[in-house]
Parts: structure tokens; sequence; C-alpha cells
């Protein structure tokens, strides 16, 4: 049986996901510097992958996880980068 999500729960989710998106660019536009492009999608991968992962926060820090993968001073709270 193939199961058939919600089309509305599914704009919702997109939606939100382009929220934080939005949000993550504007607040990366206040910081001096950032990590290379290439540097912060490893690490956003890394994170995606981790069980401490809840949708777009990091529930170890509490972090938007793409935010704090593209800050050089920061790092993995669960030592992933």
């Amino acid at each position: 049986m193939i199961e058939v999500g919600c089309i509305h729960c599914e704009g919702q989710r997109e939606a939100a996901r382009l929220d934080v998106e939005e949000l993550i660019l504007e607040q990366l536009a206040f910081e001096p510097t950032v990590v290379s492009v290439d540097i912060r999608q490893k690490r956003i991968l890394l994170c995606e992958q981790c069980p401490k992962r809840s949708a777009h926060t990091c529930t170890s820090c509490g972090c938007y996880y793409a935010f704090r993968a593209a800050l050089p001073s920061k790092k993995c709270p669960v030592g992933r980068w």
C-alpha cells in the first residue's frame, strides 16, 4: 500500500522550511565571517544525519544547525564536525 501525505501538511512543512532558510540567510548577513560554501554543506550533511537533529534544530544546543554550521567560531556540540 502506498501512503499518501496530506497536501496541506506538506505545504505547511515546505513553507516552514523556506521561512527558516530565509531567517538563517538574513542573520548570516550580519556575520562578519562565514565558512566556505563547501565546508558549510559538509557540516549540514553531518547534522542532517545526526540523531540529535529535530527538524531544523540541534537538540543539544538549540541552534538552527544550518546557521551554526556557517560560523567559523562554532563547533558541533556533539563533536560531529
